[in-house]
């Protein structure tokens, strides 16, 4: 019997899935989106996240409108493994993600880290078509301002005033 000597880079690079993206515009953490592709971090959404549901029904969505610096998760629901999942910046056609492929059922977690518009594109396994969806990211509007909790404006020393 002959034993085959294989790198140990080559077989990691083949169990850590591909991921591209650029970090001026996008905040994205491979080492979560590698444990969420493998199905071990719950599917319970986190607090002001956004979800995108990537399914073949992309003319009814219209274009999606995402805050920025807030979580966003890219969910596949179909049966059908998702190749191809490209974030592409719509000013110059500037490539900012790429995924090589998002399994079914499973999820990717991402952030927009500017005020831009930008277009999904992916395409689902054993289909010639590809999907798009158009997105554009907003900076929300600071509505709570932080004040201490045993803070009161009369409380200034008269010499202050």
């Amino acid at each position: 019997m002959f034993r085959r000597y294989v790198p140990r880079e080559k077989i990691l690079s083949r169990l850590i899935p591909q991921f591209d993206y650029d970090p001026y515009f996008i905040a994205f953490r491979s080492w979560t989106a590698t444990l969420s592709l493998e199905g071990t971090i719950p599917y319970e959404t986190r607090k002001d996240e956004t979800v995108l549901f990537l399914d073949e029904d992309t003319q009814q969505s219209g274009i999606e409108r995402l805050a920025v610096r807030k979580p966003v998760c890219l969910r596949n629901p179909t049966r059908f493994t998702l190749l191809n999942v490209t974030i592409v910046r719509s000013e110059g056609g500037r490539k900012v993600f790429f995924a090589q492929e998002l399994p079914a059922g499973r999820f990717l977690h991402l952030e927009f880290l500017k005020e831009d518009s930008y277009t999904l594109h992916y395409s689902p396994a054993f289909g010639p078509i590809t999907l798009h969806r158009a997105i554009q990211t907003f900076t929300p509007e600071q509505t709570h301002r932080f004040e201490a909790g045993n803070f009161h404006s009369g409380l200034y020393p008269k010499w202050y005033r």
